[in-house]
């Protein structure tokens, strides 16, 4: 008999699963809009690209936006978009997260690649999806985030097209002064002293003088074996003495570590938002400021602010560590409300309010 009371106990809670299942669907609603996803797939450079639109249900035509990734997350699922997957769709606006070239489940290799070929990859989608309805192909605008953030305004400026942009933690200095920049702190955060940082920009002033053909190699050595043994060093972003390429006219950091993205957001002439944390160790969001205030007098398309308290991702963290591990890389996603409001507020007015 154990058996069979084992089985009419199974039953009964088949039963009362079911049960609750149904209960539960008498208070559960759909949202409004009703939200569509569907896969969007496009080729561009001789990469197959692979993502997903998620847009509002409607019937008349809808704006959206094309993200673009920061340096180190490249996948469409990341918790960091979930905010624009789930949010933007809410306000009337489609948008389209798709895996980076290299990543996810997107072909093609990121060996290499510069600042505007990934630019161009979303120009790419930012076409497939306007053939798709109720898609309006002339509100079509760009979000990023630290890398993404520069290129999203470097696709606003080679995409005709392009209807508006948005770039999030962005710095406006060159790569490489926001690398000494956040590596310094990276450093202070760890408990490392003053010795330490100095001996890191050292290393990092040799190695990027020899990238420019400024210093020697033996220089360039000689510096990085100084430090390479640290503990902290592998958390610095550099090669050490004996990887140091002897050929530094073919690195990819030679290409893109002195661009300077003021120029390109001095040359953008749609609608730009930037937005800055006000306690983010990842770029010198002062220097931002000023450079920014130079040109926004002759540049009345650009708007910007800085969310008080808020670090890199847009979220609080009262114990900064500047945490980049892939663990950390997947769970970081924004949490400050003002910026919320922030790009709610500013999409209504240059996305949503001269649609049709």
């Amino acid at each position: 008999m154990p058996v069979r009371r084992g089985a009419a106990a199974c039953l009964l809670i088949v039963a009362m699963a079911s049960g609750g299942a149904r209960a539960a669907e008498t208070w559960h609603v759909p949202g409004s809009p009703i939200v569509i996803t569907q896969p969007v797939v496009f080729t561009h450079a001789g990469a197959t690209l692979r993502g997903t639109l998620y847009r509002p249900q409607s019937s008349r035509a809808v704006p959206a936006v094309v993200v673009l990734h920061g340096a180190e997350v490249g996948t469409a699922d990341a918790a960091l978009y979930r905010h624009l997957r789930d949010g933007l769709p809410a306000i009337g606006i489609a948008v389209l997260v798709f895996d980076r070239r290299g990543s996810g489940k997107s072909t093609g290799s990121l060996s290499d690649v510069s600042y505007e070929l990934l630019a161009d990859d979303a120009i790419a989608g930012a076409r497939a999806i306007s053939k798709l309805p109720p898609i309006d192909p002339n509100r079509i605008g760009y979000w990023g985030l630290s890398q993404g953030g520069w290129l999203s305004v470097l696709a606003a400026k080679r995409d005709p097209r392009a209807a508006f942009a948005v770039a999030v933690s962005a710095p406006l200095v060159t790569p490489e002064t926001q690398m000494e920049f956040a590596m310094s702190n990276k450093l202070h955060v760890l408990g490392y002293g003053s010795g330490d940082v100095a001996a890191m920009i050292a290393a990092r002033q040799a190695w990027t003088g020899y990238l420019r053909g400024q210093v020697p190699r033996e220089q360039a050595v000689k510096a990085l074996a100084a430090i390479d043994r640290k503990p902290w060093f592998d958390l610095m972003y550099m090669p050490s003495h004996a990887g140091l390429t002897t050929d530094p006219a073919t690195s990819s950091y030679r290409k893109e570590m002195d661009e300077d993205p003021l120029a390109t957001v001095s040359s953008v002439r749609v609608p730009l938002l930037l937005v800055f944390g006000g306690a983010d160790p990842w770029i010198p969001v002062a220097t931002t400021l000023r450079r920014l205030k130079t040109l926004t007098p002759s540049h009345p398309n650009i708007a910007y602010a800085v969310v008080a308290g808020a670090n890199h991702d847009m979220a609080f963290d009262p114990h900064e560590a500047m945490a980049a591990d892939a663990e950390a890389l997947a769970a970081a996603a924004p949490q400050a409300p003002a910026y919320f409001m922030l790009l709610a507020s500013w999409l209504e007015r240059h996305a949503i309010a001269d649609s049709p």
